[in-house]
């Protein structure tokens, strides 16, 4: 499960002949690992201050809440009631078989999973399935909340508090468009008590990036844990969308499309008028505007298969397959009911305009096309005379909504990109001065963002390609920089290399990886080139490879593909000296000069300043600065867009691991995300230049 915290509520100790220790030893804990999550008891709460703090703040976060009331025990059911008063779901309750207490009152009518006190494991399968069912499950557990449907649940948000620094984290990275950074981030606030904030944090700004990909695995982490998670089915609404657009095939773009629109269905579904409580001002236009994006968000992918059903047409044939295709009304429909929902939504007030100017350019310039629809050519022309009052009516609307775009604005009053496009994009289909157009744009997207600027030009460019408007889009679109013919082309595959250092000097024999000799140091750059030679030989060859700068293994890979002729990136867990103190020096000045050659030719990203992990990160469980380094050089891997990832592991597998970060801890990532593993056999280099 992704992002997923449990508290655990339970006596400790051995009371009434129940080792409760031993249940959690045996029986929680071991499914909750299983399952990928984290566990912990008021037993584990070390901060200074008050428990109690700590405790009713977890009762509200945690994902899932497990309460063993196998006894009567006050500290249980005064939690376990907090709980329910809280939150009204994932609370599963547990109890041990034949316990001489019986079901407390108010609590008879709960389901119960049960266990057998002196064999606690023998329920794990049986457990563990219950904790997927509870967590899955949207039905109201808490007996509070059903006796009571009109109470709201506690808003976890209140109570979860992103740390600073990490937000400040995430910050650089977007600025920066590291999208490898901002995966790092969201697999490491994993499990965190305010993981699920983080994750929403991380989750926007690889959407303002447009690393899709990324956002993508976050959102969905999210709606893990609640499948109506308004805004991860919002966010992953655009998402799929968006990676419609960049699909390999036609069975890939829709199966995105599809679930584009599945998300949004549960926006929708998430958001009808409530029929059981009068909604607040605030509340109603919040309602609204979340309506009127999740209708904009299906006209949007109506347009997109409407696109398809012409684009591939010849040039000549376009307007006729535009025209005919159902899939235009469709698009309008959905932009008209967003506008419907919120009146002072602009985006889809503007994209029910745009589809409604090209429905009619294109009825007027073929009217048998158009007439075909209909059961004669009145019928037909009164259809456009309606689709033409109201474009007219849309245009009238907007005009007064948009106001004046020669508005001073205020001290303190930030500028409204969406608001200037909307102009600017009204005048492009009312205006017959393509002069005005242009420096409308000019001004509406001085300082847009790339995601911005693409929405822009997607109606121009529909424009464009139909002849429709066609002096006005030319003006446009010369104001929104040089368009590229299609997306870029995918790199083929990116290596990521690790590898043993080369032993330092006075290791024993019988632990003895990498040998700091000439014979050893031959035949492990043989076989790392021999590896990148075989994958070089792939369809598409190799985009970039990404390694370390250890003396040894990882030098050798950054030389190997120099002299291949394929570009590298230099990754560092420390500054550069920092670096070569803990990595390099043991090889001797020959391997310290190499490694700051390979500094000045190939400028390293470093990871952090220090060895100690940000503080954010500090109560992270098994996790130091070697292991954050392995997922921070998987994940910028990942994020340079290639079709396929190829690790290449220098590795002895009969020598245990020095630490806990190391190539057999990347292996084993790698492995598990079903990364293609090239392992190189390092016991061979203990046995060259032997007799």
């Amino acid at each position: 499960m992704a992002a997923t915290r449990a508290f655990i509520v339970r006596p400790f100790g051995t009371k009434d002949g129940i080792d409760f220790d031993r249940v959690e030893r045996e029986l929680i804990a071991p499914a909750l690992q299983k399952a990928g999550i984290e566990g912990r008891t008021t037993g584990e709460i070390t901060r200074q201050g008050n428990i109690r703090e700590d405790m009713f703040r977890l009762l509200v976060l945690s994902d899932l809440v497990i309460a063993d009331v196998s006894i009567y025990n006050a500290n249980v059911f005064y939690e376990l009631g907090i709980r329910h008063g809280l939150r009204d779901q994932h609370t599963l309750l547990i109890r041990a078989e034949g316990t001489k207490d019986k079901y407390p009152f108010d609590l008879q009518t709960d389901r119960y999973g049960s266990y057998d006190a002196a064999n606690p494991a023998a329920a794990l399968p049986g457990f563990a399935a219950a904790l997927r069912a509870t967590l899955s499950s949207t039905i109201k557990d808490s007996p509070v909340f059903q006796l009571l449907p009109r109470l709201v649940p506690h808003d976890r948000a209140a109570l979860m508090v992103v740390p600073f620094d990490f937000q400040e984290d995430v910050a650089v990275a977007r600025r920066a468009a590291r999208a490898g950074d901002l995966r790092l981030f969201a697999e490491e606030v994993r499990g965190l008590e305010w993981g699920s904030g983080g994750l929403r944090v991380v989750g926007d700004a690889q959407f303002q990036i447009k690393a899709f990909g990324g956002a993508r695995e976050t959102f969905e982490g999210l709606r893990e844990l609640d499948p109506v998670d308004l805004q991860a089915n919002y966010r992953l609404g655009t998402v799929y969308q968006k990676l419609a657009g960049s699909a390999v095939g036609p069975g890939a773009k829709l199966d995105y499309l599809t679930r584009s629109e599945q998300a949004i269905q549960r926006v929708l579904d998430r958001t009808m008028p409530p029929t059981d409580h009068v909604e607040t001002p605030a509340e109603a236009a919040e309602r609204r505007f979340n309506r009127a994006e999740g209708h904009s968000l299906l006209g949007s992918n109506a347009k997109t298969r409407w696109i398809d059903d012409w684009s591939a047409a010849a040039t000549d044939a376009r307007r006729t397959a535009a025209l005919r295709s159902p899939r235009l009304a469709d698009s309008i429909q959905h932009y008209l009911d967003g506008f419907a929902e919120d009146l002072d939504s602009f985006y889809p007030a503007v994209n029910a305009l745009a589809m409604l100017t090209i429905q009619i350019t294109l009825a007027k310039a073929l009217p048998d096309v158009w007439a075909e629809s209909f059961d004669d050519t009145e019928a037909a022309l009164a259809d456009l005379k309606a689709s033409e009052r109201r474009a007219g009516r849309i245009a009238a609307t907007l005009q007064l909504a948009l106001g004046n775009d020669d508005k001073v604005v205020r001290d303190g009053e930030q500028p409204n990109t969406w608001r200037d496009v909307s102009r600017a994009d009204l005048l492009f289909l009312t205006s017959d001065r393509p002069a005005q157009v242009g420096a409308a744009y000019r001004k509406a997207l001085a300082n847009a963002r790339p995601l911005e600027v693409d929405s822009v030009r997607r109606n121009v460019l529909i424009c464009r390609d139909l002849a429709v408007l066609s002096a006005n889009a030319d003006a446009a679109l010369r104001e929104m920089g040089p368009q590229m013919d299609g997306a870029p082309p995918t790199p083929a595959r990116v290596i990521l290399f690790t590898g043993h250092m080369l032993d330092a000097p006075g290791r024993p024999g019988n632990e003895a990886r990498f040998p700091a000799t000439p014979e050893a140091v031959a035949e492990a750059r043989r076989l790392i080139m021999e590896a990148v030679k075989n994958e070089l030989g792939e369809a598409g060859g190799v985009a970039v490879g990404i390694a370390g700068g250890a003396c040894g293994g990882d030098i050798l890979f950054h030389e190997v593909c120099e002299t291949l002729n394929v570009p590298t990136r230099l990754f560092l867990a420390l500054p550069e000296a920092q670096f070569q103190e803990e990595s390099v020096n043991r090889g001797g000045l020959e391997w310290v000069t190499r490694y700051q050659q390979l500094c000045q030719s190939i400028p390293p990203r470093i990871l952090a300043d220090s060895s100690e992990l940000p503080r954010w990160l500090r109560e992270k469980k098994d996790y130091d600065i070697w292991k954050r380094n392995n997922l921070w050089m998987l994940f910028n891997a990942l994020a340079e867009g290639a079709r396929s990832l190829t690790l290449i592991a220098l590795n002895n597998r009969d020598v245990d691991p020095d630490g806990a970060g190391g190539t057999a801890h990347l292996i084993g990532v790698a492995a598990s995300k079903g990364f293609k593993i090239v392992e190189l056999d390092a016991r061979r280099l203990l046995h060259v230049g032997r007799p």
